[in-house]
């Protein structure tokens, strides 16, 4: 399976300026966010739309995670790090 590269994916503002890379990754009722892992990015930074195939084209790794389960995350502590599962609580 892979992602439709067209779909369209929340990211942050660090990661839409390509300022930090892409160490989390949440899969919820409202689609799918994918954000710098900095505490409280999500809830200082306006949100941005994007299509997910420029986020793989940048880091093929998101490749990975198109077998997200609904209400699940994914996180790196390093942009070379391997994914690591966990669900949301």
């Amino acid at each position: 399976m892979e992602f439709n590269n067209n779909l369209g994916v929340y990211v942050c503002s660090h990661i839409f300026e390509k300022k930090s890379p892409i160490l989390l990754s949440v899969r919820d009722e409202d689609g799918w966010q994918f954000l710098c892992g900095n505490e409280g990015c999500p809830e200082n930074s306006q949100p941005r739309l994007v299509g997910v195939g420029h986020l793989i084209h940048r880091d093929p790794s998101i490749s990975e995670l198109v077998n997200l389960k609904l209400n699940s995350f994914a996180q790196k502590i390093h942009s070379n790090a391997e994914w690591e599962f966990c669900d949301l609580e």
